[in-house]
């Protein structure tokens, strides 16, 4: 089957007609607020679906997210649409020199709440609806940066730490394995399932030390008005709406 196109060139552009859309979908107040992850350079910045009006940066929530996806082997950018959890730093590095205090992960992370549905199996229900809906497989990426180094809004990512990546191509959930971890992700490299990997994420010896983030989501191509198949309302209901009630 042909990889769907979004009728969009660029997040700016997307993230805003899926709010636009949901404007008239849910009239105001709409459940959401749209952040970029940078401000200056909105047009490929990662963009977030948050659901606190005021809070930012929003660390502590679920949210949804447009993201651009491409890797340093290839030329082409991939549109990757979805869920998204963070995972912030451990207690104990409270007061530590490059460590913010909004960095600190605290009791009221979702993060926890993740690690507990996940383990459960209760979101496997939300992969199975983008599955079913979108047709296509579904990519879960992990990605961890060191204390120091955590990823700040308003500037431009740098490459993680270390990589970890798996699809889901069946009804089953099951993972396959496209991006081994090499350093502190490479005992999630077997992990065969969500449950599996959120039990091995609580129990990851060191993880503490690494600021972490989750997505979960499908990749498109960017296209234009004119020339793609997917607009907001099929972005909408094929790739975000299925995690509609985890974003907490």
């Amino acid at each position: 089957m042909p990889i769907p196109t979004v009728r969009f060139e660029n997040n700016d552009k997307a993230a805003h007609a899926i709010s636009h859309y949901l404007d008239e979908l849910y009239p105001s107040p709409q459940r959401f607020a749209l952040r970029p992850f940078n401000r200056f350079s909105t047009e490929f910045t990662e963009w977030w679906f948050i659901p606190n009006k005021t809070e930012w940066p929003a660390y502590r929530y679920s949210k949804l997210f447009v993201h651009k996806f491409q890797p340093k082997s290839e030329e082409t950018r991939w549109f990757y649409v979805g869920f998204y959890v963070e995972k912030g730093l451990g207690k104990q590095l409270s007061g530590m020199p490059d460590v913010k205090q909004s960095e600190i992960m605290q009791d009221n992370w979702y993060w926890y709440d993740f690690i507990r549905h996940a383990k459960s199996g209760e979101m496997d229900t939300a992969i199975q609806g983008v599955l079913t809906r979108s047709q296509r497989p579904v990519v879960v990426s992990l990605n961890v940066y060191e204390f120091n180094h955590v990823p700040k809004p308003d500037t431009e990512r740098r490459d993680p730490h270390d990589w970890v990546e798996f699809v889901i191509h069946h009804p089953n959930n099951a993972f396959q394995t496209t991006q081994d971890g090499t350093e502190i992700l490479r005992e999630l490299n077997t992990v065969a399932n969500l449950p599996q990997l959120a039990q091995r994420l609580e129990t990851l010896n060191g993880l503490d030390y690494f600021w972490l983030n989750l997505l979960i989501g499908i990749r498109l191509q960017y296209g234009t008005s004119t020339s793609g198949t997917w607009g907001a309302t099929d972005i909408w209901h094929n790739a975000l709406e299925p995690w509609n009630s985890w974003v907490r």
